[in-house]
């Protein structure tokens, strides 16, 4: 009964007749990408010690959070008012700003 329950979860959240569509599956590689880039950026921190390091991975964190928000919003939340295009806006915003900061940051 217990390992029913996950699949019940999973099955409300995703459609799985339908397959899983183009934007789904490129949103899916953007996530699994940038978390890619987070790991060998920290990595790369971790060896450096340098700071610009350190804020490009924070923004490649984001963009994965950016990721997780829009799906969740289109699996889970769907509470309207255009809420996913602000959070998402929002953090676009600070991804620029990140790297804006990352270019002009002295070591």
């Amino acid at each position: 009964m217990i390992l029913h329950t996950p699949l019940l979860i999973i099955s409300q959240l995703v459609n799985l007749d339908q397959g899983l569509e183009p934007e789904e599956f490129l949103d899916a590689a953007v996530g699994l990408f940038a978390l890619l880039l987070f790991a060998l950026s920290i990595s790369a921190y971790r060896k450096t010690r340098l700071r610009r390091l350190l804020i490009v991975s924070v923004a490649f964190a984001l963009f994965a959070v950016d990721v997780v928000v829009r799906q969740l919003d289109a699996f889970v939340f769907t509470v309207g008012l255009q809420t996913d295009q602000v959070i998402t806006t929002v953090i676009e915003l600070f991804i620029l700003l990140l790297f804006f900061l990352a270019v002009v940051a002295k070591r």
